[in-house]
């Protein structure tokens, strides 16, 4: 392995070079603008951790970072954009880089990313979520510098309590529905049960992939027709209803009922892990259950982009180069995010091989994984499609019901982008 400080040498005389120009150019102090919705410790962990270093590798660079809310970040990008003072790097959500992209807003990174990195020294797959118009095969206009994915995290104490064997990879939704039946105990002896197999969440996390995982999809290929009123999207709903009002082996709760012990499995995250740690459970993590078309787990980055009207372009991206080859880790993203940089992610560090919960288990999900669904106008539509499935979950209407209302709000919105 290239020591750090060699590798770091390296990229900063490259750098300097690309920058340099001639003659008096060399000398000029580029003044990057990084936009942000990172506030609180995650400004600070910023600041400390990517931007300090960084200047002090290009002393010819200084960043301002400017740090807002989540909101207030999307309400002042398109000003700045529109006032001529875009930013020169932002952060870009899996949400909005699809709609952005398409309006011609985001610098294509694709000819950056070919001329300087080797895609082997990555993990690929989240880079689909910010590739344009195709997640397959279509340009980068974001650069992930961390990522998030699904696993299935299970209560080793309550299953060794009602005597069911672990996940293992072999297992299937209908292995995990079983399992579930029998997780479900009556251990005060009130007549009614008081550990639940599973956390049946009507979220994006778990309903979504298993549209997929069901053979189904939530749009076409093109995006501009929803399909998840298909047979493979209404199973999808049946399967996890079911397992609430018929088996009476699952919660319609929070995620939690499985930090509480109400539960023995869950869905859940790569966040998640260190404040399960930090509850004390006796717990660790499986890939998530094969579906009968296949198994799919949901992945999705942290992301980087270059507005196009950005006015140091070659400097905004050096400084993406230098946090996506960092092989330590920052405090940041830390352990709670997949780094995109396989030494890293594949390094102690990260895997922390000595703590409960298995995170070589994600590393192993990650060919399963997918964006999915993040586009277009997804910031609109995804709150339309929880609602209309609620009833559902409730048990108040047939899920076949509020699958086709969920569909044509989605078509609505849809439609709504496709024609401002």
């Amino acid at each position: 392995m290239m020591k750090r400080w060699m590798r770091a040498l390296v990229a900063g005389v490259i750098g300097l070079a690309a920058l340099a120009g001639h003659g008096a150019a060399a000398e000029e102090k580029v003044k990057l603008h990084y936009f942000t919705w990172a506030t609180g410790s995650g400004s600070t962990y910023i600041e400390e951790d990517w931007i300090a270093p960084f200047e002090a590798l290009h002393p010819n660079i200084e960043i301002q970072h400017e740090a807002v809310g989540f909101n207030e970040f999307w309400d002042k990008l398109p000003v700045y954009i529109a006032t001529g003072n875009a930013p020169d790097i932002i952060h870009m959500s899996v949400g909005y880089v699809y709609d952005y992209a398409k309006a011609g807003l985001l610098e294509n990174l694709q000819p950056y990313f070919d001329r300087d990195l080797n895609p082997d020294d990555f993990f690929m797959e989240p880079f689909k979520a910010m590739r344009y118009p195709s997640m397959e095969t279509g340009d980068l206009y974001g650069i992930p510098y961390s990522f998030l994915l699904t696993a299935l995290y299970y209560n080793k104490s309550l299953f060794d309590m009602a005597g069911v064997a672990y996940p293992t990879d072999a297992w299937t939704w209908d292995t995990l529905r079983e399992a579930a039946k029998r997780l479900t105990r009556d251990t005060n002896g009130d007549g009614t049960p008081d550990k639940y197999g599973f956390v049946s969440q009507n979220s994006y996390i778990l309903y979504d992939p298993l549209v997929h995982a069901f053979g189904g999809s939530i749009l076409n290929e093109d995006y501009t027709r929803v399909t998840l009123d298909s047979p493979a999207g209404v199973a999808a709903a049946e399967f996890l209803v079911d397992m609430i009002h018929q088996d009476g082996s699952a919660l319609n709760a929070g995620l939690n009922r499985f930090t509480d012990q109400t539960a023995a499995m869950a869905i859940m995250t790569t966040t998640e892990l260190p404040y399960e740690r930090e509850m004390g459970l006796n717990f660790d993590i499986a890939l998530v259950p094969e579906g009968p078309a296949k198994r799919v787990v949901r992945l999705w980055p942290d992301s980087f982009a270059i507005p196009v009207d950005a006015k140091h372009k070659e400097a905004a991206w050096e400084f993406i180069k230098y946090v996506i080859t960092r092989d330590e880790m920052d405090r940041y993203s830390g352990a709670r995010k997949v780094p995109v940089y396989k030494e890293l992610a594949l390094s102690p560090d990260w895997l922390e091989p000595d703590l409960m919960g298995d995170k070589t288990v994600f590393v192993r999900s990650i060919p399963y994984g997918h964006p999915l669904e993040f586009r277009p106008a997804w910031g609109a539509w995804e709150s339309k499609l929880r609602a209309a499935l609620a009833p559902a979950w409730r048990g108040e209407v047939a899920p076949a019901i509020a699958v086709r209302q969920a569909a044509e709000a989605i078509q609505a919105e849809v439609d709504r982008a496709s024609n401002p």
